[in-house]
């Protein structure tokens, strides 16, 4: 099957990225709560003005209560409360008034002025209410919210075997204020704008527009004016639609063409419009701001993945959310340093594991060039009757995140296991969610991840599958994913190979090879991890039919009840620490082979202690001569042999006490060097 997509939409400057805060809220009035009451634990009518706080916790947002997932072994799951008082100001007393909240883990019920507005569950989407006739002006509102992580079967996921359900409201929430007559914040909680491909040549691209509208004043008349701008801010073309709202509530399509038009084209050229809606009923303006790009891709199973008809590989990393500082409860900043590394390595793909990511993640996606891979926290287990939820939070997923050029499929499910029959529950929801899926976007793909072999129950539902593979770690040899790889690829031709998961534990502190436990001793050495990276980067490169891979993890994190590797409750799979403090060496190997910024690095450094006669395995991909000194003097030069850029002086000698390795490209411009050490 060739099946093209678009693509478009989303993304903020860089100013604007650093606010915790959706792009369409910018030209909105609004308020971040920031500031909260908390205490943890079963309280009786909490949403009182009545209660008093005086043992309360003063926390600030993003906050989560589950801290002592990461500190301990095992964790609080369970009812918590969060109050704050806000002063709306009289500038929205004649307008409609929202509270939309970004993510709160894992369900969420809001009061407002002691009144219950909503419940929400599902622990990764935003939610909105409207809050107008609740709020009092020229005095303070109670904002009560109660959340819970207990676990719950009807919800996704239902339990935390593979990461942590984190509780608490660890994502942004703003109060913003609309015209009465507004481009809806409410549908799906998304920007209301959804910008969509329709066709494409070297001349034009055609494209539909289509903005939920929302009104609930006596006026029947408006006008919706476009403005769509290119990456420079150059005006490219503008129109009108005239609107007679019979309905309160109104989709409105309309369909403009650009000339002449400029790819988003991936690390490339990430080129963003950008598209100017303003909803303007008399002197009423309500305006929505987002940028789109223009892309087509398909998949194949001989050449890979297809960007814009050119063949473009895909490799990259999986990421969750958690910092160790901070569990989920991460600002702007941790996302950016987060984005910020994984464009360092180089990475041309992301896979946002296991659930929806903040709306900045994916935005810096799009700006970056990122491919990405967005899904819902379907993983492991499932209990039968999370089928509501789980199409639930596959449409927050898909409309909220709808214009994200970066975003090329939507993935269903993660190692879901169906070990009796093609008739089991999460067989005939996945069957469902992948209907859904292409009713609401019919112009991506989906896909999914499983733990089991070519064929299974759960295989080939979703359009595109890919498989998590730890060959050497829990089974077999790490040579054994090139024979999987090529047996299948013969076997089936026409079958579309990816590899959604790869890779193995690696802690910095560990640094003998001779002690390894695998895969769940204690004993994890980081000179391991490389070798294993080192060997499968060579197998998923020499074959291009792959049409995508994915490094199981860019960062450490956490699995509260996990004791693996001499650090507990911690998978210790990341090229980065939990802390984002070290990258590991396994890192410079890959920013080696897929960065095209200059790299020397001295691997294996922190194996510190060394024998009189050791072997310098050094990262690079410079077309040069690199030359190796030690304790000052030059002992070798060598030239860039290996497809994988590995570079190894063996037997070099070195003397007793500390000695100073450095190496050197040619002329001097790039070096690196450690200080080892020999025992007397």
């Amino acid at each position: 099957m060739f099946r093209k997509v678009l693509f478009f939409i989303v993304i903020m400057s860089v100013q604007n990225l650093c606010v915790a805060q959706v792009s369409f809220l910018q030209n909105r009035e609004n308020i971040n709560l920031t500031e909260w009451s908390f205490r943890k634990g079963r309280l009786n009518y909490a949403e009182k003005f009545s209660v008093m706080e005086n043992d309360w916790e003063k926390v600030k947002v993003p906050h989560t209560y589950s801290m002592d997932a990461i500190e301990d072994i095992g964790y609080y799951k369970g009812d918590a409360w969060y109050r704050t008082l806000v002063e709306v100001p009289a500038s929205m007393a004649q307008e409609r008034i929202f509270i939309r909240f970004e993510g709160v883990g894992q369900e969420a019920q809001v009061f407002v002025n002691e009144k219950r507005i909503g419940k929400h569950v599902g622990g990764y989407s935003a939610f909105c209410f409207e809050i107008t006739d609740l709020v009092k002006h020229g005095q303070k509102n109670l904002i009560a919210v109660k959340v819970n992580n207990s676990p719950n079967f009807k919800r996704i996921p239902v339990d935390d075997n593979l990461f942590n359900h984190y509780g608490g409201i660890y994502r942004p929430v703003t109060i913003f204020s609309t015209p009465k007559y507004n481009i809806s914040p409410q549908h799906q909680a998304s920007s209301g704008v959804f910008v969509e491909l329709k066709g494409l040549d070297k001349k034009t691209a055609k494209l539909e527009i289509r903005t939920h509208v929302s009104n609930t004043s006596d006026q029947k008349k408006a006008q919706l004016k476009y403005t769509i701008k290119d990456a420079k801010g150059k005006k490219v073309l503008s129109f009108v639609e005239s609107l007679d709202q019979s309905e309160p509530n109104h989709m409105v399509s309309s369909t403009f063409e650009i000339k002449k038009p400029v790819l988003w084209n991936g690390r490339k050229n990430p080129h963003l419009y950008t598209v100017e809606a303003e909803l303007v009923n008399g002197d009423f303006v309500d305006k929505v701001v987002q940028t789109f790009g223009i892309r087509t891709y398909s998949v194949d199973a001989n050449k890979g993945f297809i960007l814009n008809n050119e063949p473009y590989r895909l490799y990259g990393v999986c990421k969750h959310q958690e910092w160790k500082q901070f569990g989920p409860a991460v600002s702007d900043e941790n996302l950016i340093k987060d984005m910020e590394l994984i464009d360092e390595i180089g990475a041309t793909a992301l896979r946002l594991s296991h659930y929806q990511h903040s709306n900045t993640t994916y935005d810096l996606s799009d700006k970056k060039g990122i491919l990405t891979w967005a899904e819902i926290p379907f993983v492991h287990d499932y209990s039968g009757r999370e089928g509501k939820n789980a199409k639930q939070q596959l449409t927050e997923l898909i409309t909220q995140n709808y214009n994200h050029p970066s975003i090329f499929v939507w993935g269903l499910w993660n190692e879901v296991r169906a070990y009796n029959s093609p008739d089991e529950p999460c067989v005939i929801l996945t069957k469902e969610l992948n209907a859904l899926a292409h009713e609401l976007d019919k112009t991506r793909i989906t896909t999914s991840a499983s733990d089991r072999g070519m064929t299974s129950n759960m295989g080939n539902i979703s359009d595109l599958q890919a498989w998590n593979k730890y060959f050497g770690w829990y089974y077999g040899k790490y040579e054994d994913m090139a024979t999987w790889l090529d047996k299948f690829h013969t076997k089936y031709p026409d079958r579309k190979i990816g590899i959604s998961e790869y890779g193995i534990g690696g802690n910095i502190y560990h640094q003998d090879r001779s002690k390894l436990e695998k895969p769940n001793g204690n004993f994890f050495p980081e000179q391991e991890q490389s070798y294993y990276h080192e060997l499968t980067w060579k197998i998923l490169k020499d074959r291009p039919y792959v049409w995508g891979s994915f490094i199981w993890n860019m960062f450490d994190f956490s699995v509260a009840g996990w004791n693996r590797g001499g650090i507990s409750s911690l998978n210790h799979k990341g090229l980065v620490t939990f802390d984002r403090e070290t990258k590991k060496d396994a890192f410079y190997f890959y920013k080696a082979n897929w960065s095209e910024e200059p790299v020397l690095y001295i691997a294996e450094r922190r194996n510190a202690n060394r024998k009189l006669q050791t072997t310098i395995k050094v990262y690079t991909n410079l077309n040069e001569a690199i030359e190796l000194h030690v304790n000052g003097k030059q002992v070798a030069v060598q030239n860039q042999k290996s497809d994988v850029n590995i570079m190894k002086f063996e037997n070099v000698e070195l003397s007793e006490g500390k000695n100073i390795i450095a190496v050197f490209s040619k002329g001097k411009a790039l070096k690196d060097g450690v200080i080892w050490t020999v025992q007397k």
